[in-house]
C-alpha cells in the first residue's frame, strides 16, 4: 500500500515539475514575443480560446472592439495578429504573382500533414509552381461557358428533384431549409464533378417523410448517406487537425475522437479512388472518336493526355498529366467548397430576403421581367448574367453576413506590416467579416442594402466584399457558385412564397454556418 502511495507521490511531483516547466517556458515566449500588440492576457495550454470561441463560435468583434484593429490573441501556443481595417489587408491581399503573403500554413503545420492535405490540390498547396498548375486547370474548366451551361440545365435538373419532394410533403410541412439545403448542393456539386446522382435529396426525403419513399434502393442510399457524412467529416477534419496541438488530439479521451476522425477521412479517400479508378476504366472503354462526359472529373484525369477534353493548359512546367493523387485532392476540395458555401449561402439569402419585403419584390420583379412569369419557363446563362439585381443580393448578403468571415496568411519571408517588421511565418488573421462592415468604409453598413452594388457612380460599388476571398488564391469556381445561386433564388422566388417559422440558428468556425431556418413554402398565386 505504502509502494503505492510513494509511486502517485512521484507521479505527482514529476506532473507539477513538468507543468511549471511548461507554464514557465510559455510565458518566457510570451513576455519576449516579437512586437507585442495589444490583446487578451493569454492562459497556459488554452491561449485565450475562453475570450475568442464562445457557444462554438468565433467572436472576433469583441477582440477587436476592445484592442483596436491591430491587435493579437493567442489559441493554445499558437499566436495569431489580427489584421481588422482595409489599409491593413491591402498588402496582404494583392494579387501579386509568388506573394510572400501566398501560403496559409506553413511547411512544417504537422496537424495537416498527418491527415495528407498539406501540399496538395489547391488551399494548402505551399508549391507555387504545383498549385498555380491546379489554378490555371480550374480557371479553364470551372469558368468556360460551355461547362457552366451544363451546369445550369444539371442545377435545374436538381431543384426540380427537390421540388417534387416537397409537394409530396405537402404545404403544411414545416421543412428545415438548412438541410434541405446542404443535400440539394451536395447533390448538384456531385453530379458536375461526375456526372453521377448523389442522391442525398432521396436519402433525406425518405427519413422526413411519413409517406411513400424514394424508388432508390436502401442499400446505394445507404452508402451515398455515408459518404456524404465523411465529407462533412472531412471539413470539420481540417479545422480540427490545423487548429487542436498534437498533445491534445492524443490526449486520453480526445485521441478515440482523433482516430475516428482519421477513420472517416481515409474512408472518403478510398471511396473517392475508387470512382477515380471506375471512371478511368469507363474512359479507356470509351471509342476514341466518341465524346467523353463534359464533367469536371473527366476534365481532371484526361488533361495533358490524349483524350484530353479542356483546352490544353500545358507549358514548360505543366505539361504531365495529373496523378491520382491530385485528382483525389481538387476533387474532394470541389467538393467541400461547393457543398458548404452554398448551402449555407442559400440559407442566409432566404433569411434577409423574408427580413427585407422590399428587397424581396424588386428581386422577384427582376426575375419576372427577365425570366418571365411563367415559373415553368426555360432560361439560360445568358438570362442569368442579366439578373444585376440578384447579383447584388448575393454580394450584399455575403458582406452584410459572410459565409467564410475570415483567413489566415502566413508570410513566407519577413515582411513590414502595421509599421512592425514580421518574422517569417508569423500568421495573420484577416477579419474580413469586420471589414466588410467599416463606417470608414461602407455607407451605413449596418443596413441591408443591395442597391450599394447597383450604382456605379457610389463609392460603395468600388469598396470590396471578400466573398470569394482574394489574392491569386481567389476561388477559382466563383463564376460556377453565383450561378447555382442565381438559378437556385429564380426557381424558389418565381413559384414559391416563404415564411419563417423560427429564428436563424448558427455557429462560426472557419466557414459561418446556418444550424437551423425552419420555414414554410407555398405555391404563390396568379402564376402564369
Amino acid at each position: 500500500m505504502l509502494s503505492w502511495v510513494n509511486l502517485s507521490y512521484e507521479i505527482l511531483k514529476l506532473l507539477l515539475i513538468a507543468l511549471t516547466a511548461y507554464t514557465s517556458y510559455y510565458y518566457y515566449k510570451y513576455f519576449t514575443r516579437e512586437n507585442p500588440l495589444p490583446g487578451p492576457f493569454p492562459l497556459p495550454f488554452i491561449g485565450n480560446a475562453l475570450q475568442v470561441f464562445k457557444n462554438y463560435s468565433f467572436d472576433l468583434e469583441k477582440i477587436q472592439s476592445k484592442y483596436g484593429d491591430l491587435c493579437e490573441f493567442y489559441m493554445g501556443s499558437k499566436r495569431f495578429i489580427l489584421l481588422g481595417n482595409n489599409d491593413l489587408l491591402q498588402k496582404v491581399m494583392k494579387q501579386v504573382i509568388n506573394s510572400p503573403f501566398h501560403n496559409r500554413v506553413n511547411d512544417s503545420h504537422e496537424g495537416l500533414k498527418e491527415i495528407g492535405v498539406l501540399n496538395t490540390g489547391l488551399v494548402f498547396n505551399n508549391n507555387y509552381d504545383d498549385w498555380q498548375f491546379h489554378r490555371k486547370f480550374f480557371i479553364k474548366v470551372v469558368m468556360s461557358p460551355s461547362f457552366v451551361r451544363q451546369s445550369v440545365k444539371l442545377v435545374k435538373d436538381i431543384f426540380l428533384e427537390m421540388e417534387n419532394y416537397w409537394e409530396k410533403l405537402g404545404e403544411d410541412e414545416v421543412l428545415e431549409f438548412n438541410h434541405w439545403m446542404t443535400k440539394y448542393f451536395f447533390d448538384t456539386i456531385f453530379i458536375i464533378t461526375t456526372s453521377k446522382p448523389a442522391y442525398g435529396l432521396a436519402n433525406y426525403y425518405n427519413k422526413v417523410t411519413p409517406n411513400e419513399k424514394s424508388n432508390v434502393p436502401e442499400s446505394i442510399l445507404k452508402e451515398c448517406d455515408m459518404f456524404a457524412e465523411s465529407v462533412d467529416a472531412f471539413s470539420h477534419s481540417l479545422l480540427y487537425f490545423y487548429s487542436a496541438p498534437r498533445f491534445v488530439r492524443n490526449f486520453p479521451g480526445m485521441s478515440r475522437y482523433t482516430r475516428n476522425l482519421k477513420d472517416r477521412v481515409d474512408w472518403l479517400r478510398n471511396n473517392v479512388q475508387n470512382i477515380i479508378k471506375s471512371r478511368r476504366e469507363e474512359i479507356s472503354k470509351t471509342p476514341i472518336d466518341q465524346k467523353l462526359k463534359p464533367d469536371m472529373l473527366t476534365m481532371f484525369i484526361t488533361v495533358n493526355t490524349e483524350r484530353d477534353i479542356t483546352e490544353r493548359i500545358a507549358d514548360d512546367l505543366h505539361d504531365e498529366p495529373m496523378s491520382d493523387k491530385n485528382i483525389e485532392a481538387n476533387f474532394i476540395e470541389v467538393l467541400l467548397a461547393g457543398i458548404d458555401t452554398g448551402s449555407n449561402s442559400m440559407c442566409y439569402l432566404v433569411y434577409y430576403l423574408e427580413n427585407n419585403p422590399r428587397v424581396k419584390q424588386r428581386m422577384i420583379e427582376e426575375i419576372e421581367y427577365v425570366l418571365g412569369k411563367d415559373p415553368d419557363s426555360s432560361f439560360t446563362l445568358e438570362d442569368l448574367s442579366k439578373l444585376e439585381y440578384v447579383e447584388a443580393i448575393i454580394k450584399e448578403a455575403s458582406r452584410f453576413h459572410s459565409v467564410t468571415p475570415m483567413r489566415i496568411k502566413i508570410n513566407s519571408v519577413p515582411e513590414v506590416l502595421g509599421g512592425y517588421k514580421w518574422s517569417k511565418d508569423t500568421s495573420f488573421l484577416l477579419n474580413l467579416d469586420g471589414i466588410q462592415k467599416l463606417k470608414s468604409y461602407w455607407k451605413d453598413p449596418d443596413i441591408f442594402n443591395p442597391d450599394r452594388f447597383m450604382d456605379k457612380e457610389n463609392p460603395d460599388f468600388k469598396n470590396r466584399v471578400y466573398m470569394f476571398g482574394g489574392t491569386l488564391r481567389k476561388c477559382p469556381g466563383r463564376n460556377l457558385a453565383m450561378v447555382q445561386l442565381k438559378v437556385t433564388l429564380a426557381m424558389l422566388y418565381r413559384k414559391y412564397n416563404i415564411e419563417l417559422m423560427g429564428p436563424l440558428k448558427e455557429h462560426n468556425g472557419s466557414v459561418r454556418v446556418c444550424d437551423e431556418l425552419k420555414v414554410k413554402l407555398r405555391k404563390r398565386k396568379n402564376l402564369c
